[in-house]
């Protein structure tokens, strides 16, 4: 679907960063989600608000005009790791907002793969895998909308442990707790200017040059769910 394929159309790349804010809402799946499970497709579709599926795993999210999505896509050494990636993507990720604004070096990685501060969540991350072609992506709360994840997105059927059954508006928190300056804007241009050099220092060991052979794989991942 077309959010992976803006990463996949550039798999010829060793490295792709995109990081956009969305003008209108929209309810992602993970890959393994149900739909009836995770949103609330009658108020969806009353409101004219698409559903659509990453290739990627994790849950059910709302993204809008207070969030950063940011995709990476590359190569690297391992088929597998996938923990060991996220911790390392993840860290380059807090590294690039830390150089911005050094109180974000308080974010911290929970759960199997979120970024918090004081248990509340302010990313949650996804991880496709093909092979050696990673593409990683991110959801950024700068300003957390409640009223809208309230109103798309039912209590998840699964949560991590430090989530301990908390409501959405109990669980989930946003950038702007830490500066109430901070913008959706100047956090999409850090990541466009700054995350691929701090991707390279986190992931340097790990990376390989793109696999000729796999692209075709990779590029065939474009057709819709």
């Amino acid at each position: 679907m077309w959010i992976d394929d803006l990463v996949f159309k550039q798999c010829h790349q060793p490295l792709t960063v995109v990081s956009w804010i969305p003008e209108d809402p929209l309810v992602i799946l993970g890959r393994g989600n149900d739909r009836e499970s995770e949103c609330l497709p009658a108020h969806c579709e009353k409101d004219g608000v698409p559903i659509l599926r990453r290739r990627g795993g994790g849950g059910a999210v709302v993204l809008h005009s207070g969030c950063v999505i940011v995709s990476v896509g590359t190569w690297v050494s391992h088929y597998y790791k996938s923990g060991t990636y996220f911790r390392l993507i993840n860290q380059a990720l807090i590294n690039t907002l830390a150089h911005q604004w050094p109180e974000l070096t308080a974010l911290q990685q929970e759960g199997i793969s979120d970024l918090t501060f004081e248990k509340r969540k302010v990313a949650g991350t996804s991880l496709f895998r093909s092979r050696n072609y990673l593409l990683y992506q991110a959801s950024l709360l700068v300003d957390t909308q409640l009223p809208l994840i309230d109103r798309y997105l039912k209590h998840p059927s699964r949560e991590p442990d430090y989530r301990q059954g908390k409501s959405h508006r109990d669980f989930l928190s946003s950038l702007s707790v830490f500066n109430s300056s901070i913008t959706c804007e100047q956090i999409r241009s850090l990541m466009q200017s700054t995350l691929s050099t701090h991707l390279f220092h986190q992931l340097k060991d790990e990376l390989v040059d793109p696999v000729p052979e796999q692209i075709p794989h990779v590029r065939n991942r474009q057709a819709p769910i």
